[in-house]
């Protein structure tokens, strides 16, 4: 998480001066931050969802989840073979939205 929020902190990989343009590079890193943000999400269902239960948080995490894959899924962002392990998971939460 400190790797992505070094990305997200630098300047020259997400300028925030209006006219400052976007790098090259910037999909490609872009990818690689949201790829491992969905591998967060990943360990959270599969370590420590029974945690997220206790604290009766489960609907927050499931609606983020449910708008990070639809916006993932829309501009192809992370690779469906990335998704796998989680892909019961999506299909439950987005089949009533397709």
């Amino acid at each position: 998480m400190t790797w992505v929020q070094d990305q997200l902190d630098d300047e020259t990989l997400f300028p925030s001066k209006i006219g400052v343009p976007f790098p090259k590079n910037f999909m490609s890193v872009a990818k690689i931050i949201l790829k491992r943000l969905f591998r967060v999400y990943a360990h959270i269902y599969h370590q420590h969802f029974d945690s997220v239960i206790q604290l009766q948080e489960e609907a927050h995490l499931n609606t983020s989840f449910k708008h990070f894959i639809f916006f993932v899924q829309e501009f192809n962002l992370i690779d469906r073979r990335e998704q796998a392990p989680l892909q019961e998971l999506i299909e439950k939460l987005t089949s009533k939205d397709r």
